[in-house]
């Protein structure tokens, strides 16, 4: 199984905040010092982010934006086949997880038959499916989707930054 975690670093319940941008690829191990942490097996069923970060801006009540681009390659023996990525996420502080609210988007890369499907708005309090490809035959697939991110705080919560993991993993 791959395991990728994003850090979504510095929510700040008063202003927005751009995250610097990072690429990554994928490893046994590899570890990046602000922005997210990669860590893994090898294998032939592989999951890689990359690319900017994005924008996470607080409003009234909620922050939203984009995490980096998650790509599975999958060029497994055997057909038809399939595979399942799932996220979770620590609380942000002393906002719960289960305020965390991760959405796959912009899901592209199918190639032949199957289907490949996000599984929309999912709140983190536990590991929760976010992507679904059954019935894959072809002998190598590269898909990608976009994670959107929403953490919901409580009326009240206090200005400052608030930090949390996001761990994405395919079996």
């Amino acid at each position: 199984m791959r395991k990728v975690t994003l850090l979504a670093a510095g929510l700040a319940a008063a202003a927005g905040l751009l995250v610097p941008a990072t690429a990554a690829n994928a490893a046994d191990s590899a570890d990046t010092t602000v922005t997210f942490a990669i860590a893994g097996a090898g294998g032939n069923l592989s999951l890689i982010t990359g690319g900017p970060v994005g924008t996470i801006v607080p409003g009234a009540g909620k922050a939203t934006g984009t995490l980096p681009t998650v790509t599975v390659s999958d060029n497994r023996n055997g057909a038809p086949r399939g595979w399942v990525a799932s996220a979770t996420s620590t609380d942000f502080g002393t906002i719960p997880k289960s305020a965390v609210v991760y959405k796959a988007t912009a899901l592209a890369g199918k190639v032949g038959p199957g289907t490949l499907e996000s599984t929309g708005d999912q709140t983190l309090d536990s590991a929760k499916t976010v992507v679904n490809r059954t019935g894959l035959t072809w002998p190598l697939e590269v898909i990608t989707w976009t994670p959107a991110l929403t953490v919901n705080y409580p009326d009240g919560a206090a200005i400052g930054e608030y930090s949390g993991t996001i761990t994405v993993s395919v079996a």
